[in-house]
């Protein structure tokens, strides 16, 4: 067995390490109105947390610990509460980085074949390793390698046309990562409920405008902002990837959710899941929200 921590390199006694940070697993059982999740490779199986892996020793696990801590106190359930004007300071850019960064590891580690160019290979390995110096306080910034955050809120009307009937469901409250792009851009992506994380590894032709997390300090508010439009293609394959995984619980599987929501009906109807449901019953009609029968 490796016991060689992924991020420091040093051989030390690992532990079980979350590739997205667990306060996000907590938030999403509680918005269920539930109690539980399922991932999508088997969503006939109710689960308690997300992907761990034996990966980072005690010292590298603390290390980023206090970033996860100080997002998730300072933002992540601040904006949950309905505060849309939060004020960050350097902290914020480090939690994103060691997302990104072990989005890049876990995801590339498990992608081995992608059609990767020899360029973006290269800036893979650049990428990972700038994030790394700058988490160790190496080099002061990510310098090409930005992050870019953007939160999503529910909405219940649009002129944006041949979206999944799930969109609001996936946008609010999906977990997910991935490295994605194009021929000629290439970046992490990590989406932890309504937040999502995108680490540059190769920036495209199109322009961001709004979405990037600065060094120091910055504000986080709904505003107007620019982001490429391939990410629009994105959610949309990521949303219906999502409800064709949820199409296949069974029969049995929708009994135990039915009465488990019949017993608790209050809390779901408070949850933030709920929420969800209703808007995308308003924007696509009913029956977008009903179980549906295989033919």
């Amino acid at each position: 067995m490796d016991w060689t921590c992924a991020f420091c390199g040093e051989h030390k006694l690992l532990g079980d390490s979350h590739v997205l940070p667990a306060f996000v697993y907590r938030w999403l059982r509680s918005r269920s109105g539930t109690g539980h999740i399922r991932h999508s490779e088997n969503p006939n199986r109710r689960v308690q947390d997300g992907l761990k892996l034996h990966w980072l020793c005690d010292d590298c696990e603390g290390h980023f610990s206090r970033y996860e801590t100080a997002f998730a106190t300072k933002v992540f359930h601040p904006w949950h509460s309905g505060q849309y004007r939060i004020a960050y300071e350097g902290w914020l850019l480090k939690f994103c980085v060691s997302v990104s960064w072990r989005v890049l590891k876990y995801a590339r580690g498990n992608n081995r074949n992608a059609p990767y160019s020899d360029e973006q290979r290269e800036l893979m390995d650049r990428a990972e390793a700038h994030w790394r110096a700058f988490l160790k306080d190496e080099v002061p910034h990510p310098a090409q390698f930005e992050q870019h955050l953007l939160i999503f809120d529910t909405i219940d009307a649009t002129g944006i046309s041949n979206l999944p009937t799930n969109f609001n469901r996936f946008m609010t409250g999906a977990v997910t990562l991935d490295i994605v792009g194009s021929e000629r851009s290439v970046m992490t992506f990590a989406k932890l409920g309504r937040f999502m994380i995108f680490g540059i590894i190769q920036n495209g032709p199109n322009q961001w405008d709004g979405t990037k997390i600065h060094v120091k300090h910055g504000l986080l508010k709904p505003d107007k902002f620019t982001v490429p439009a391939g990410l629009l293609d994105l959610f949309r394959e990521k949303a219906q990837n999502a409800a064709a995984a949820m199409s296949k619980i069974s029969p049995a599987q929708r009994v135990k959710i039915g009465k488990h929501v019949s017993e608790n009906l209050d809390a779901f109807a408070r949850s933030d899941q709920f929420a969800s449901i209703l808007a995308d019953a308003a924007m696509f009609g009913e029956d977008a929200v009903l179980w549906k029968d295989e033919p």
